[in-house]
Order: structure tokens, then sequence, then C-alpha cells
């Protein structure tokens, strides 16, 4: 493949699975305890390689290493992986690469490691400030050392900090959720996401709410809580560019922007999915459809077997997904009206339906570009889904 196929495909990401322990809410693809450490670092590395060589030309400018708890792999088996990255891909010298860090997991010690393997960028887990919330969710830290881990990779040289918070938690009312913000806001974060709880199938938080143990919180008092996130932290001066991601300036998490702008990006790791153009499909060894612009991939969600699967074939993927061009539409749809700067519409129809939205209140529209207003933002899946349906 050359370099003038591969330039758009610029962002990389790496799973890794391991946790302390499963969180009450959590569907990633992540497992309880340290096994298979070195075996499963081994097989991703690879897949890096594979990919790098298959992608030949590709410059990365955004790499991001989630999970499970990327922060609690073994520091040298970080570096190498780290290392065969470097060596598998060009990566541009302003690169953002993230890494994913529970507070349990973190230490001077740790950060520092963390900073000489490579890393510019360090998204804390930090979920809440207040301990019958963080047993609730099932979390290992206390709001101290939350807050102490922010502090400790801020010492290690990382100027570019990121914090989670969760909301519409049962037990958490409107005061502490308040708290909780501006306990974040003085410890100093440059980006903070605020995410709605979510009750995923399979989950333990599942069977608690199917065996009536848990009750939900309500959309309304949900819907409540997020004002109260853009309200506080527009107020600290975090701009809100993506609906449950606020940033200072310069501070956007450009991987994740990739996404939500339906950019393209390799993955490897198990549980990791792919989107890459469709020209790229026979350097994976997949024979593309004549209608295909774009396609998904995943590895599945099972250690073993990805681990199993990379020694006869690094590239394999276990779930494909072939992406055309009105699939493509809709799905920038979706994404991108969930960013402040919008979208454009590529369809006439989409653009007279969204002419209507915009009458009623729901968007700005600005020739084909449309962004969301706040009314608007209250039903974004549905606005989503009336303008994604004129895409045929």
């Amino acid at each position: 493949m050359t370099s003038a196929d591969t330039v758009r495909v610029s962002a990389l990401y790496l799973h890794i699975p391991f946790c302390e322990r499963k969180c009450e809410y959590c569907d990633f693809v992540s497992v309880a305890g340290a096994r298979g450490q070195h075996e499963y670092t081994a097989a991703l590395r690879a897949q890096v390689r594979a990919l790098g060589t298959a992608l030949d030309g590709a410059v990365l400018s955004t790499i991001f290493c989630g999970g499970g708890t990327p922060g609690l792999l073994d520091l040298g088996l970080m570096a190498g992986l780290m290392e065969e990255v470097r060596a598998s891909f060009r990566i541009s010298p302003d690169a953002e690469i993230t890494l994913e860090v529970n507070p349990s997991s973190c230490s001077p010690l740790r950060a520092e490691a963390w900073r000489g393997a490579g890393f510019n960028r360090v998204s804390v887990g930090v979920q809440s400030t207040h301990a019958d919330i963080l047993g609730f969710l099932g979390r290992v830290h206390d709001a101290r050392r939350a807050l102490g881990a922010l502090a400790e990779v801020r010492a290690a040289g990382f100027d570019d900090v990121s914090a989670d918070l969760i909301y519409a938690v049962p037990g958490l009312d409107d005061s502490r959720w308040a708290e909780s913000l501006h306990q974040l806001v003085a410890a100093g974060p440059d980006h903070v996401s605020c995410y709605e709880l979510t009750v995923e199938n399979g989950t333990p938080l599942h069977r608690s709410v199917a065996a009536g143990r848990v009750r939900v919180v309500d959309p309304e008092n949900a819907l409540r809580q997020h004002h109260r996130a853009v309200e506080i932290l527009g107020a600290a001066g975090y701009a809100q560019y993506e609906v449950s991601n606020f940033a200072h300036q310069g501070h956007q998490c450009r991987h994740n922007l990739v996404y939500w702008r339906n950019g393209h990006y390799a993955a490897a790791g198990v549980g990791a999915h792919g989107h890459l153009p469709a020209r790229a499909a026979a350097s994976l060894g997949l024979d593309a459809p004549a209608d295909a612009v774009a396609f998904r991939y995943d590895h599945g969600r099972d250690v073993d077997a990805y681990v199993a699967a990379r020694s006869e074939a690094p590239l394999s993927v276990h779930g494909l997904e072939w992406v055309d061009a009105t699939m493509r539409a809709e799905e920038s749809i979706m994404l991108g009206l969930r960013l402040r700067e919008g979208v454009r519409l590529e369809v006439e129809a989409v653009v007279a339906e969204a002419r209507e939205l915009a009458g009623a209140g729901f968007l700005e529209l600005d020739g084909s570009l449309a962004t969301v207003t706040a009314r608007g933002e209250d039903v974004l899946n549905q606005l989503a889904l009336r303008l994604a349906a004129r895409c045929a």
C-alpha cells in the first residue's frame, strides 16, 4: 500500500484487558488479575508489527492505550510495547499518546515510567469523590487516592491530564454530584469527561437491576445532572466540545475526535475495534465488496483465543462489517452531531430535514453544517435518527 493510500489512517488504538477487578457496570473486554500479561503483550506486539507493515506509509498523530487498566501492565512490558509501536509506524512529532490509568494503579514511580515510555497524555478514572458511590461502582480506590493520582501524573511531567466522572448513579444526589465536580475542578485536570451510568447487558449491575436490587436513576434526573456538569465546568473555563467532554483550550482529546468525526483508525488487541478505508482491506488479507467505502473489524472478547490467533495470523479478525456510502453518511451524522463543531450534511434530503429541525429550535444550520442547540442536545438521539433516516 502506498503512502498516498494510507495518509488518512493516522490513529491507533491498543487494548490492554487486565484489571484489578471487574467494575459493576463495565462492559469493556477486561479480566481480573495479571495472569498472562507476558503472553498477551507478545501477541499484541506481533499484531502491531503486522499492522505497521500492512499500513505502510501511515503516520500516526494519535495513539490511545485503553482497557481494562493499561496502567496496571508491567512497566517493562509497557515500555517494550511502545518501542514496538515506534519501530512499526512513523509517528508525528506532535502526536498525542494517551494512557488510561486508574488511581489505584498510579504512583510517582509508575507515572515517571509511563512518561519515559513515550506517553504524553494520561486519562485518570476518578469516577467519583464519594466513598459509597465508588463502592457501588466497584472501584477499588477512594477519593483521596483519586485526587492524589492526578497530582502524581502532573508531577511526573504530564501537561495533558484528563479525568472521568460518572453521574446518574443510584444514591448520588444533585448536591453531591456538584461537590464531586467542584473537587475535580480544584484538582486542575486539563480535560474532564462526564458519563451517564448506563446498564449494559451481562454486567453485574444489569443483573442487580433485573433482580430489583437496584433502581436506575430516571432520565429527568440524569439530564439535570448533565446540565449541572455543563454549568459548573463551563464556569470553571472548560469548553464543552462534545456532549460528554470538556476541555481547556488546546486540550481536546484528539484521538476521540477521530472517532466522532468518523475518521479512520487502526486497532490492536482483544476487544479492540478498528475502522479503515476499503482500500486497506487487501493489505489485511480481506476482499472488499465493490460498494464498500470502509470496514469495521474487531478481535472478539476472548483473551486466550486472541493470543492463539496471533501466532498463526497476526492480522486475523474476529468480526467484520463492510460500510457503504449510505451507512457512512448515517454514521457521520450519529457521531458528528455530538460535537460542538457540528457535522457537514452531504445529502440534500438530510439538509431539508435539518431545516425543519432548525425551525423548531433543535438545530442551528449554516448552509449544510448542522449543530445542535441546547434544546436539541436533550433529545440528541432522536434528532440523529431522524436525520440518518433521510440518508438512503
